[in-house]
């Protein structure tokens, strides 16, 4: 019934096991369960949402995961002890020696490394196209493509990508549809209604909310969940139940969380567009933004996540974030708290200076996550940190 109730609602509700009365799941903090009949002949069955073994299935797991899956409108999912074990557990599990995918370099700076470093040991190659160009991913495609890779919105230069568009073309081509959606939540955008196969999180950003925990998660059909179980339990890259209790009190509040990052990002955009030590801003609320008409299909609620470039370069935004008091310095996002970092020395410093460049990251580029304190307090501590330079 979860499906058919509201976002807020299946974000508290669905999915919650109320064992032995209890308002919340208890933590089963077990890593192995009684072998009955039933799970024995679960075990003969493939073992997937059967309760064995922690590193497979808990009750806290598969209580996330329906509570996920109604929130994205998927059919099954998994979760994962990270973000990156999500990503590498579903591009090395889908794919073979021999395959070939479509990404962009201005993807998050781990994928690009899985992509550019891990891969092609095993014979898989990739081929950086343009995310704002769904054309120069169809134009990227060869014989032996097996999968288009696309972001939401790009970490950190917030190009939005037409999810809509990209699925025309993995249909056309009968190629596989992988996209990211942590910078947008399930709240800001759900990709599998645009036609996407698998959808991804880092668990640790919006959907946990509270900088405590780190994960993963990949939500889609039943039949890619399937394969996608097989290749998690091969892999190990599982969370403990303590973790996907913490995941799902964090989701209970995703919907009353995200329209205050959302608010908050946009009146602070607004803000630095206007300040005379800020070059550019970047974020889809602003009618200079590139996608700003995309982002109203694609993201119309917006995001949290903010992109500046001060005037100095490098060494003016390493100033501009030590000025600061409140807003914390730390790599992440999607917390309650606003986080700020540069990426040339952080998230993409292994990415070559020239591919970040082109892909917008030049000198002076700051990235925010903006949290859910009081705007104008923000703003001050903003202007604090801007009048040094």
């Amino acid at each position: 019934m979860s499906d058919k109730r509201k976002f807020s609602t299946n974000a508290v509700h669905a999915g919650t096991q109320h064992i032995e009365g209890a308002v919340n799941t208890p933590i089963f903090q077990s890593s192995t369960y009684y072998l009955t009949d039933e799970r024995y002949a679960g075990w003969a069955a493939g073992a997937q949402h059967t309760l064995l073994y922690s590193r497979l299935s808990s009750v806290n797991s598969a209580a996330v995961v329906e509570k996920i899956c109604a929130l994205e409108g998927a059919e099954d999912g998994e979760l994962f002890a990270s973000g990156m074990a999500a990503i590498s557990t579903t591009l090395m599990g889908l794919l073979s020696q021999g395959d070939h995918i479509v990404a962009s370099s201005d993807v998050y700076g781990g994928t690009y490394g899985l992509m550019t470093e891990e891969l092609p040991r095993f014979g898989i190659s990739t081929t950086m196209a343009d995310m704002q160009d769904p054309s120069s991913y169809e134009a990227a495609i060869q014989e032996n493509t097996k999968m288009l890779y696309i972001e939401t919105i790009t970490n950190p230069v917030l190009k939005i990508c037409d999810i809509e568009k990209m699925a025309e073309i993995a249909k056309r081509h009968e190629l596989l549809l992988v996209i990211d959606n942590t910078f947008a939540s399930p709240w800001g955008c759900k990709p599998l209604e645009m036609g996407a196969d698998l959808v991804i999180h880092s668990t640790t950003k919006y959907l946990g909310g509270h900088s405590d925990i780190i994960g993963g998660a990949v939500v889609g059909s039943k039949d890619l969940i399937a394969e996608m179980f097989i290749k998690k339990v091969h892999f190990g890259g599982s969370p403990d139940p303590h973790n996907c209790y913490l995941l799902e009190r964090g989701i209970r509040t995703l919907a009353v969380r995200m329209p205050m990052h959302c608010s908050n990002a946009a009146e602070i955009a607004k803000r630095l567009e206007a300040h005379p030590m800020v070059d550019k801003t970047i974020h889809p609320s602003l009618a200079s933004h590139p996608d700003f008409e995309l982002a109203k299909r694609i993201i119309p609620d917006g995001t949290g996540m903010i992109a500046f470039i001060v005037k100095g370069g490098d060494e003016a935004a390493l100033k501009f974030m030590r000025g600061l008091n409140m807003i914390f310095e730390a790599t992440s996002l999607g917390g309650v708290e606003s986080l700020v970092e540069c990426p040339f020395n952080s998230s993409h410093m292994f990415i070559p200076e020239d591919v970040r460049v082109a892909a917008g990251l030049g000198p002076g580029f700051v990235r925010m996550s903006i949290g859910i304190e009081d705007v104008e307090d923000l703003w001050n501590d903003i202007s604090s940190g801007l009048s040094q330079l």
